[in-house]
């Protein structure tokens, strides 16, 4: 059996998924995926300090020495704000570095992280646990029995924009593929004291380019918003061939770390940098169609590197 691979973790305060995955990977149970914290940082030093102490990690002083000695870091920190700050010393060192969703704090950061990536040779990965999933594949099968798609709706729930709104992207990526042409928040208001929390349910218009693989499909993204008390991600996709009996996608972090363990192991890119580049768009579309009275934003210029 190989050695764990040694992960540097930057970002594990609580409630990150630095430290959730810090812990299952130092557990008995997460022996499995093959990886070892080896290393943690975080602007709470004593956040960094507790986690090292409990896990058997090193504390790094700063971000940048937690790439060292390394076979790979992960950026969690909890907002992506900072993540292009964060990850510019490993890309320039040519490491494999994966970050967390939504991949970066802006559409600029997005093709900058990817720009310095090939600039150096460092390989990069961002996804969502809900990227990859068996649902996925249960649902592109039934995709195929009620082509052409014309409709679809993903469904998650809470009250989290930033942290699930990107859930429900990559569920709605991982089966019908890129090439969204327009973005429209029908209903995405932040509340007045926390920008990553609804104030009420969250409805995202989704258009598909003619170009698209799937085709010209029109669908909605939505989050239940405050006061859920469950949680899960349905699919439900109408075509001109019938309608798809609803997908429900299962939620582990299992799949998430076998593909990342196998990221830095062999430094294949799972996803390519144009797919991270895209679903990264279809978020901020949403986040900046909201913020100018739901007009609609142009994602494949965003895609191409265009202003919003």
């Amino acid at each position: 059996m190989d050695e764990p691979l040694k992960i540097g973790i930057v970002g594990c305060a609580e409630g990150t998924h630095g430290k959730v995955w810090a812990e299952l990977l130092a557990s008995e149970a997460g022996a499995r995926f093959g990886m070892k914290p080896a290393a943690v940082w975080d602007r709470s030093s004593e956040s960094a300090r507790a986690l090292a102490q409990a896990i058997g990690a090193r504390a790094a002083p700063s971000a940048n020495e937690a790439g060292e000695g390394v076979d790979g870091v992960m950026i969690t920190e909890l907002l992506p704000d900072r993540y292009l700050e964060l990850v510019t010393p490993f890309l320039q060192r040519g490491m494999r570095v994966f970050l967390n969703r939504p991949f970066a704090g802006s559409v600029a950061d997005a093709h900058a992280i990817v720009r310095l990536a090939a600039k150096h040779g460092a390989r990069i990965y961002s996804a969502s646990a809900l990227y990859h999933t068996r649902a996925a594949a249960t649902a592109t099968e039934r995709l195929e029995k009620i082509k052409p798609l014309r409709l679809f709706t993903v469904t998650g729930p809470s009250d989290h924009i930033v942290f699930y709104l990107p859930h429900a992207i990559a569920a709605m990526v991982s089966v019908l593929g890129t090439g969204v042409s327009t973005v429209r928040a029908v209903s995405l208001k932040p509340m007045t004291d926390d920008r990553t929390r609804a104030a009420e349910p969250v409805v995202v218009y989704v258009e598909y380019g003619s170009n698209a693989s799937v085709g010209p499909a029109r669908g909605v993204v939505q989050m239940i918003g405050p006061g859920a008390t469950w949680y899960g991600f349905t699919m439900s996709m109408f075509g001109a061939g019938g309608e798809a009996e609803p997908v429900h996608f299962e939620v582990t972090y299992d799949h998430l770390l076998e593909t990342m363990a196998a990221f830095f192991r062999t430094g294949d890119e799972p996803i390519p940098p144009s797919v991270i580049i895209e679903k990264t768009c279809i978020y901020h579309a949403a986040v900046a169609s909201a913020r100018k009275d739901c007009s609609p934003v142009d994602v494949a210029r965003l895609v191409r590197g265009g202003n919003r």
